[in-house]
């Protein structure tokens, strides 16, 4: 941040030397009083100057000093080390972007240029290279995939259907073995259905004979008996008449031979029964053995037979198709091994041509040739860049402030040139404390340059946030319309605020004191000091907008106020006197009191205006009463007072 502690020294030389000057006029004959100031001879009268109260436009009398700035400086280093061999510009010249500036020797980084090139076109040949191998390789491994593919689709189908077969086998092993047990089953459950009716049949025959040969002989052993019975009887009676006969005499021979008929009757009775028992006997042994052969006659034999046969048919059946269902499970399981075994074998081969094609399309190759590609690629990359910062070029338009390596020299670390940006144009001032308050971003104000005796329209850019703990004060850029590219850097700059259209009673600062009964001024009646309480509006550093106790047409003290009281006398020193005569006779003011600085040139053509000050530098002094005292006019932060009347309101540095 630029600080303008020599403007202001300067300044406060300039009031310094403009009290002087003031003080000594008061001793010369030509200080006269005004009228009604000598009332009171014999009494020491205060030396005052005095200006009128009158309504001035709030804001448009404040002037703020300052230099014309670069937005930014660019200082421009060179990225190639090399001796510098021309130079395209000069300092204070006009740049514009991409604009050559200045040339570097670059001959060992052409010929650096040429190898990479060189190295470049072979790491080319050999990525192409192993682009085309990669491309045969992958292609290669893709065929052989899907010929790998197909087999293994092949083989599995083939496995899928040969477990399929086997298994339609097995289940029909299970069925036909199944069938064949239920027909064996169902032969047996007939056999044993016949061999059970022929062994049932056959004792029902043997029952029936049994029967009625135990009725037929019962029959005749009732019989038999009966007749026995008979015999027995009729012997019985025959012994009785024997025995009667005997007794009596009588018909012994006819009664004995009547016992004998009788007793042969018996035992012909019993012999026929013994032999009717023995042919019953043996007519039941001949049943018992027609039982036997009953039971062992052909039809149960057959039966018998049958209900074997179908056993043994039964049990070999189950036995067979146990066996075929036992080696249908065995070729069912042959081909899901099979199945397997071929699975894992194409897939193996499938996967081995997978890793193949992996391998084929691996880029470890390619990235590897790439990246040698890339290297070569980039370093010539760099090597043109630097060769083409061989030629420095402006990146910024603006103005050559700089040139720090000449022609013949080495370029190193350090800048090679400076270029001051004027786009935007900055005008960087100084605002005091108390007036950065009505300073804000976008407001207008008017900037004059001096050295060009133009004034241009601006408006505030940015506001610095520091302030110099010295001066008091903030630095503000002012962004200034300067279509003519007129303005250079340096130029020395006052600005001022754009009128508010309000008017209201100003006076100097230095006029207002501080007392304890508050702010007060002096003012001029009758001859005398008169104290006046004031309440104070805006204040600046130079200025203060007084809001009541002043009315306007009053004349204000604003100068050897502070050793005046209440009603003590004074003598009213008009401003221009007592300064010495200018060269050309007239009045010749105590030009530079002019907080503007401006408007030098005719301070002293005439002797009257005493606004010299030359242009704010003190050039053209001598012109103009004292010469200005080469006042640098830092009204805008100097809190030195203004001259009256010919102060022109202040406003001569704002360009009118």
């Amino acid at each position: 941040m630029r600080k303008y502690s020599s403007l202001k020294s300067t300044a406060i030389i300039a009031v310094v030397t403009a009290i002087t000057v003031s003080i000594a006029g008061c001793s010369t004959p030509a200080s006269t009083p005004k009228p009604g100031a000598s009332g009171r001879s014999g009494t020491r009268q205060m030396t005052v100057e005095t200006q009128a109260v009158k309504l001035s436009d709030i804001g448009g009398g404040q002037i703020f000093t300052g230099a014309i700035t670069p937005a930014f400086t660019t200082n421009l280093s060179s990225k190639v080390n090399g001796r510098m061999t021309a130079l395209d510009v000069t300092v204070g010249e006009k740049v514009k972007v991409g604009q050559a500036l200045a040339h570097i020797d670059t001959t060992t980084l052409q010929q650096s240029v040429e190898q990479t090139k060189s190295e470049v076109a072979l790491s080319q040949v050999q990525y192409n290279k192993v682009i085309n191998d990669q491309a045969n390789s992958l292609a290669s491994a893709q065929k052989a995939l899907a010929v790998q593919q197909a087999a293994y689709e092949k083989t599995i189908n083939d496995q899928k259907n040969a477990v399929a077969l086997a298994q339609t086998q097995l289940n029909n092993a299970i069925t036909t073995q199944q069938n064949a047990v239920e027909t064996a089953k169902q032969g047996v459950s007939s056999a044993q259905v016949g061999f059970t009716k022929a062994q049932a049949d056959a004792a029902t025959a043997v029952t029936v004979a049994q029967t009625n040969l135990n009725s037929q002989l019962d029959s005749l052993l009732t019989t038999q008996n009966n007749n026995i019975d008979t015999y027995q009887l009729n012997v019985q009676q025959a012994v009785a008449a024997y025995n009667t006969a005997a007794q009596s005499g009588k018909d012994i021979d006819s009664a004995f031979a009547k016992l004998q008929t009788t007793q042969l009757a018996l035992q012909q009775a019993q012999q026929s029964q013994y032999k009717d028992t023995q042919t019953a006997q043996q007519s039941l042994t001949s049943l018992q053995n027609a039982l036997l052969t009953a039971q062992s006659s052909q039809a149960v034999q057959v039966a018998q037979e049958s209900l074997n046969s179908a056993l043994l048919a039964l049990a070999n059946t189950q036995a067979t198709s146990a066996a075929q269902l036992d080696l249908s499970r065995t070729q069912l399981a042959q081909s899901q091994s099979a199945q397997d075994i071929s699975k894992n074998s194409a897939e193996a081969t499938l996967e081995q041509s997978k890793q193949a094609l992996k391998t084929a399309q691996s880029t470890d190759a390619l990235q590897v040739s790439a990246a040698q590609l890339q290297q070569s690629q980039t370093k010539l990359k760099i090597l043109s860049e630097q060769l083409e910062d061989g030629v420095l070029t402006s990146p910024v338009e603006g103005i050559v402030s700089a040139i720090l390596v000449p022609v013949g020299q080495n370029t190193g670390q350090s800048a090679v040139m400076s270029i001051a940006s004027v786009d935007p144009v900055l005008a960087t001032v100084n605002i005091s404390e108390a007036s950065i308050g009505k300073i804000k971003t976008g407001l207008s104000m008017a900037v004059k340059i001096p050295t060009l005796n133009k004034s241009f329209d601006g408006t505030v850019y940015a506001i610095h946030p520091t302030m110099d703990p010295t001066s008091k004060s903030f630095l503000v850029d002012i962004k200034i319309n300067d279509g003519n590219h007129e303005v250079l850097p340096g130029m020395f700059a006052e600005s001022s605020l754009k009128s508010e259209g309000k008017q209201s009673i100003v006076v100097p600062a230095d006029a207002v004191l501080s007392q304890p009964s508050g702010n007060a001024v002096y003012i001029v009646k009758d001859g005398k000091a008169s104290k006046v309480l004031v309440k104070v509006g805006v204040m600046t550093s130079s200025s203060f907008e007084i809001t009541s106790g002043l009315q306007v047409g009053d004349e204000l003290v604003v100068k050897g106020q502070e050793l005046l009281s209440d009603n003590v006398p004074v003598q009213i020193n008009q401003p221009g006197q007592g300064a010495g005569q200018s060269r050309n006779g007239g009045q010749g003011g105590q030009g530079g009191q002019s907080s503007q600085g401006g408007q030098g040139k005719s301070g002293g053509q005439t002797g009257q205006s005493g606004q010299g000050g030359g242009q704010g530098q003190g050039r053209a002094g001598g012109q103009g009463g004292q010469s200005g005292q080469g006042s640098q006019g830092k009204a805008g932060d100097a809190a030195s007072p203004k001259p009256s009347s010919s102060s022109t309101d202040s406003k001569a540095g704002a360009g009118q």
